[in-house]
């Protein structure tokens, strides 16, 4: 099946939902929030903001503890078993708990189901990028390139993009050469460096794109870049193929109503300022965006199946 904007769908939904009504509940404890990745990183950078910005909002107490594990899954598999009483959220990105539904379903104590969704706070924007004296400016030409060369090299950190490769090299018969890199600073240096021929960037690329080292060919999201609208994604070249890593935050399900009312109208407001627009900003080179719960729930269910798609034969 084609695949359809659910980022649009989603946006949607929660602009025409009927909104929430004030909520009376406060919690007498503290808020915990797991971040499913180690301190340090751009998802505990903005579960932190996220917090801080929450307390100064609500005057509640919010607390980060950092979960790290399977890109999130071990956070998740502790947060679904948590009593529904709005003290336990956990931030996680979308993709690693998506891959394990597709792939090892039964290794999980949870589906997509299992939560009650408080919102997002950004979604990241991939992109396919190269050397701006590369002899290719897009992704057929970059096919072009491997086909004369025998091959053409792509750094790679995670295991989607290496997937997408993959796939297009398949599509194409041509063989791309991966090496992996341990983030995205290593990939950018390897392709700084000229060991590799392409690369993925996440935001960290682009002071190099704007002083000319690095030019970007691709989207890899579903949508044009929002910093490079005149790029096409790679839907648009013909690959039904794309990558959306949006950070959410979600809680055990089963919430009380009121519970879910407070948490997901505290977390609107807290994206909606000034502080948690800067970080995300600053940590992943794209804007704040909240879908809301369930604009969240919608983009859960609309996103397994291209990542499935990644990973299938």
């Amino acid at each position: 099946m084609k695949l359809v904007s659910f980022l649009k769908t989603a946006v949607l939904i929660a602009a025409t939902a009927t909104p929430l009504a004030a909520a009376d509940w406060a919690p007498e404890e503290p808020i915990v929030l797991r971040v499913g990745f180690g301190a340090g990183g751009e998802t505990d950078t903005m579960g932190r903001v996220l917090a801080a910005t929450m307390e100064k909002q609500t005057g509640w107490d919010v607390i980060v503890e950092n979960r790290p594990g399977g890109g999130g899954v071990a956070m998740l598999s502790g947060l679904v078993k948590e009593e529904p009483n709005g003290l336990v959220l956990g931030m996680a990105v979308n993709i690693p708990p998506l891959m394990v539904l597709n792939e090892r379903p039964d290794s999980v104590p949870f589906d997509i189901d299992s939560f009650d969704y408080i919102g997002t706070i950004t979604v990241a924007e991939t992109a396919l990028i190269a050397g701006a004296d590369a002899k290719f400016d897009d992704v057929k030409g970059l096919i072009e390139h491997a086909k004369e060369n025998g091959s053409a090299t792509v750094a790679w950190d995670a295991p989607d993009t290496k997937a997408i490769m993959q796939k297009i090299g398949a599509a194409e018969g041509v063989t791309f050469r991966m090496v992996k890199a341990e983030s995205g600073v290593e990939m950018t240096k390897l392709l700084l460096g000229g060991q590799v021929d392409a690369a993925f960037g996440t935001g960290g690329h682009l002071p190099f794109v704007e002083d000319g080292q690095i030019k970007t060919i691709a989207s890899l999201s579903n949508e044009r870049l929002s910093y490079a609208p005149d790029v096409s994604t790679l839907i648009e070249g013909g690959y039904d193929l794309f990558i959306a890593p949006y950070f959410y935050v979600a809680a055990p399900g089963n919430l009380p109503a009121e519970v879910k009312t407070a948490l997901v109208d505290a977390m609107a407001a807290a994206v909606a300022h000034e502080d948690v627009k800067n970080v995300v900003q600053n940590s992943v080179n794209a804007p704040a965006t909240n879908l809301g719960s369930d604009g969240t729930r919608q983009m859960m269910h609309d996103t397994l199946g291209p990542i499935g798609a990644l990973f299938s034969e």
